[in-house]
């Protein structure tokens, strides 16, 4: 969810801001509801990562490129829940003086947060859905090239968090765009829940995020080409996870070894996760802000990007928290990691597995996939 328009959720505005949607009535009391219950699951989201991070982080999964990749988007959830928690905090967090429980404008630092951190924000939750579909490709490549040079080349430490920094960088680029027309301006005016327009107090100062009328129709263009690339990843990862389905099949075929008939299942039941996982992070966000700019003349669609905006904020907080608990039942290499690392397993076996090559401790048993 980003600072992309001013809304005035009364009836009598401001001459001086802009109303874009007509919003109603009942949104103020659902958002400000939604706001609470988003913050708290945002504070459990962030222990939750913060434990996936730990696990992530462990000498036992290092060596495997998924899970190496799976470490860069959690790096990426922990910022996003972070940065929204700063963000969308309700009132516990910003006090509101009796008065002002209508005012669309905000305080300087809020401002600011609504500005950058959204910016950065918006850049994390969009990498970590690139990351995904990194992840769903190395996957579907792995099993159609299990023995190419290639892509054991792509196994390499080094390989990974180049890739994360790049596509961090490259997002955080889209982001500025996106950004790049949106002004903090100083406000004299605002209203009471009444709708009664009144000047504010020298001594107040109120500032809105916003973007001046004569870069809205630049604005617009390029919220619509923003809300394509948000929501480019989800539509590109279904295709993948068919592949991988097929691809695995006909390995299935070709080896005929029905004792992996399992560990290839979690395969397939993980990428599917994320794919639907990635779908609800961003489809709706997305088209949210390509309906957004495309209706202009449709104020009632305009109205529904709006909200979906907003609430779609939830999707990446339920998404980031689900991913180590499909780890742990579909990996066997996760779970034992993590039973380890918290003291319910002594002198785990684990085996260490890249998709590409396979090493292996005197301790281990049998080789087997990691998923």
């Amino acid at each position: 969810m980003s600072s992309t328009t001013t809304v005035i959720p009364t009836t009598a505005a401001p001459k001086d801001i802009v109303t874009y949607v007509d919003i109603p009535s009942w949104f103020n009391d659902a958002f400000n509801l939604f706001n609470y219950i988003l913050a708290i699951l945002q504070f459990i989201a962030v222990a939750i990562t913060l434990t996936h991070l730990i696990i992530l982080t462990r000498k036992d999964l290092r060596f495997n490129t998924i899970y190496r990749m799976m470490l860069g988007i959690c790096i990426c959830d922990l910022i996003s829940q972070v940065l929204g928690f700063i963000a969308f905090s309700p009132f516990w967090i910003r006090p509101v003086k009796p008065g002002q429980e209508c005012y669309v404008t905000v305080t300087y630092q809020d401002a600011l947060i609504n500005k950058y951190g959204v910016g950065v924000l918006d850049d994390t939750q969009r990498s970590a859905s690139w990351l995904g579909l990194f992840m769903a490709l190395y996957r579907v490549l792995s099993v159609m090239f299990p023995m190419s040079q290639k892509m054991m080349g792509l196994s390499r430490s080094w390989v990974v968090p180049l890739v994360v920094v790049l596509t961090v960088l490259v997002n955080g680029l889209v982001s500025i765009t996106a950004m790049w027309n949106h002004e903090i301006r100083r406000q004299r005016k605002d209203f009471s829940c009444d709708g009664t327009q009144h000047i504010l107090p020298e001594t107040e100062e109120r500032y809105l995020t916003t973007v001046p009328r004569e870069k809205s129709d630049l604005h617009a263009k390029i919220t619509f080409i923003y809300g394509i690339i948000k929501a480019l990843p989800s539509l590109i990862e279904p295709v993948l996870a068919v592949l991988l389905i097929l691809e695995i099949r006909k390995a299935s075929k070709r080896r005929q070894i029905i004792k992996k008939s399992e560990e290839k299942d979690n395969t397939t039941s993980f990428i599917l996760f994320i794919t639907m996982s990635s779908f609800l992070l961003e489809v709706p966000n997305g088209f949210s802000h390509f309906a957004f700019s495309y209706f202009e003349n449709s104020p009632l669609i305009r109205t529904i990007a709006y909200l979906i905006m907003c609430f779609a904020e939830i999707f990446p907080v339920i998404n980031s928290s689900s991913h180590p608990i499909v780890c742990f039942f579909m990996s066997t290499q996760y779970r034992e990691t993590a039973k380890s690392l918290f003291g319910f397993t002594k002198n785990a076996k684990l085996i260490f597995v890249e998709e590409c090559k396979t090493k292996t401790r005197s301790t281990t048993k049998t080789a087997r996939e990691s998923f």
